[in-house]
């Protein structure tokens, strides 16, 4: 029931739909009911037409029915069949409201699920994503929240209304002969057992299930975004390997939720005939000796085979049911994870900066063991362009993700225009940096949507003019549709030279104070670079530029240059000041320029 009642508390946000259904359940228990007792004068009055000697004389169900109607001894037999058409038509009315209304209930919360998963989801910290497999993620978005509809949408529903009808023949069976209600259910709470130990098996098959489910995703997800590395290295065979193993693991644990699945109702209904028969047998003694009529003892064996698909569907349903509360544990999981970049209680919003940038014996680590920062600080003051050099895995990018607070530093303060950047509101940081990284992040959209992306209300002539600054409105023109052309996933159908220029333009159409280039201009050609170098120098002027290069002709021009070396500033200056130190920088200058090195000293 715990489980059940985790689903219910989903349900209950839709409680005025919900209350709607079970009122209509109860009806169509109702009307169950009033079928049961409509056995009894059919056989007694429509067949045997005499009364058996013995049996007390008693105001049963349907003799008040037929009071409260007017209908005479006389009239019964004609009243009956146009009775029976009536409930079978009203309980179908019945059934019918109850389904729709659950399913409405099941959609409009898993609507509600879905979107709270993805807010979850897409406020989380970065560092989460490095934990969390991507295809893991889709796995619960998708395949988890689906089982939780069908659970909501039917099977809850199916279990209400069950249990409102076997409630309505329980009642009726105590009604009709106590005595022999009482003997039948000798035998009924054995089932509780087995119930018990389906529902335990079941909610962990579940669990592993869907988390086999999330390897396939994850493997989907590794497999096409990465399709040119796989075809580059002929891995063609070993991923489908990989593909394949994990859908046979999939298919053997999806094998034994099945067998316990179908074993469960089968069980069930045995232990129901074995019920049945004992009934037969009691039963049968109890009219010979006028106990009850055969028309009692026919509504009774009615309702008693009527509890049986009740009971085999109830059971259905407390199979799904189990699935969903797993697919539930996996979604909760995604809910209770709370990001670890917060913002202050007191975080205000930060007023437009003139980007003065500020690290503070900052240091930071991914792990205990892997350092990425140690003390560093350094200043760049507003409207300059500052450039980081080192070999990689030195703590350049470390230095951005800092910045932005993608990551949070282990020590250390960082200040824009003398504000610590954790006392003002993310969203207001943000806005105020342009971000253009190495790995380009395109949408499958228009190239204007993506130049605009995040931006409301921008003109056509603005977005032309970023991507003019961003030398793409030329290549742009020569697309078949211009602005209006779709550019694929991840901007698959443009070249790397042109979606680094329209990452360009997009971080400039923002016009943020501060520009960061991470490597921005490595998948440009010798002129598409000198072009984009162009631009930059033009649109420096009135914002403060980070620049993160490993080519250091895109960087001899910086005002400050500084060098990172495992971690730790080791060099600060010009070009020309670091080139008379003629330590790691110079050592990186002549592994590119060896020739012009050697004029240099």
């Amino acid at each position: 029931m715990k489980q059940i009642i985790q689903l219910l508390k989903l349900a209950l946000q839709e409680r005025k739909r919900m209350a709607l259904s079970f009122l209509c359940t109860f009806f169509v228990a109702g009307f169950t009911y009033v079928f049961v007792n409509l056995v009894q004068p059919i056989i007694d009055e429509m067949f045997v037409r005499s009364p058996v000697s013995g049996v007390p004389d008693k105001m049963r169900f349907m003799d008040f029915v037929f009071q409260t109607l007017g209908i005479s001894k006389e009239k019964i037999v004609v009243a009956i069949p146009l009775i029976v058409v009536a409930v079978i038509l009203g309980k179908g009315l019945f059934t019918f409201l109850s389904s729709y209304l659950m399913k409405s209930v099941g959609h409009r919360v898993v609507k509600r699920m879905r979107d709270d998963l993805y807010v979850h989801i897409l406020y989380q910290s970065p560092a989460y994503f490095d934990r969390v497999p991507t295809g893991d993620l889709m796995s619960r978005l998708t395949n988890d929240v689906d089982k939780i509809q069908q659970s909501l949408s039917g099977s809850l529903g199916d279990f209400i209304e069950e249990l409102f009808t076997l409630l309505a023949l329980l009642v009726g069976i105590f009604i009709i002969d106590w005595h022999l209600a009482l003997v039948s259910f000798v035998v009924t709470p054995l089932a509780a057992v087995p119930l018990a130990a389906f529902s335990r098996i079941l909610k962990r098959k579940g669990l592993k299930n869907q988390r086999e489910m999330a390897r396939i995703y994850n493997l989907l997800h590794e497999t096409i975004s990465g399709h040119k590395v796989v075809k580059a290295f002929t891995m063609e065979k070993f991923e489908l390997g990989k593909f394949m193993e994990a859908t046979r693991r999939y298919f053997q644990t999806s094998l034994k939720l099945a067998w316990v699945s179908s074993l469960s109702s089968p069980f069930m209904e045995f232990l129901g005939g074995v019920v049945g028969a004992f009934i037969l047998y009691v039963g049968s003694r109890r009219i010979g000796e006028g106990v009850i009529s055969p028309g009692d003892f026919g509504a009774f064996v009615m309702a008693v085979f009527m509890m049986y698909m009740p009971i085999k569907r109830l059971s259905k349903a407390n199979n799904s049911i189990q699935q969903a509360v797993a697919c539930h544990e996996r979604i909760r999981e995604v809910q209770q994870a709370v990001p670890e970049i917060q913002e202050a209680p007191d975080a205000y919003p930060l007023p437009r900066v003139r980007g003065a940038v500020k690290f503070d014996s900052v240091s930071f680590a991914y792990n205990e063991s892997r350092p990425a920062l140690q003390e560093v600080s350094f200043e760049a003051p507003a409207c300059t362009t500052a450039a980081f050099v080192g070999l990689s895995g030195g703590g350049k990018t470390t230095i951005i993700s800092l910045l932005t607070r993608f990551y949070e530093p282990s020590s250390g303060r960082i200040t824009i225009d003398g504000i610590d950047i954790r006392e003002v509101t993310l969203e207001s940081l943000r806005a105020q940096i342009g971000l253009v990284t190495q790995d380009i992040i395109l949408f499958n959209d228009t190239v204007r949507n993506n130049i605009a992306y995040g931006l409301k209300d921008i003109s056509s002539e603005d977005v032309i003019r970023a991507a003019r600054a961003a030398r793409a409105h030329d290549f742009i023109m020569e697309l078949p549709e211009g602005y209006e052309t779709q550019i694929g996933e991840r901007g698959g159908l443009l070249s790397s030279g042109q979606r680094q220029r329209l990452a360009i333009a997009r971080a400039l159409l923002k016009d943020p104070p501060i520009l960061i280039l991470d490597e921005a201009t490595s998948a440009l050609d010798s002129e598409s670079e000198r072009l984009i170098q162009e631009a930059l120098a033009r649109i420096k002027k009135n914002r403060t530029t980070l620049i993160i290069a490993h080519r250091l002709s895109t960087i001899r021009g910086a005002d400050r240059i500084f060098v990172i070396d495992h971690g730790r500033l080791c060099e600060a200056g010009t070009h020309e000041e670091l080139c008379r130190l003629n330590g790691i920088y110079m050592r990186l200058y002549d592994l590119q320029f060896p020739e012009e090195g050697e004029r240099v000293r």
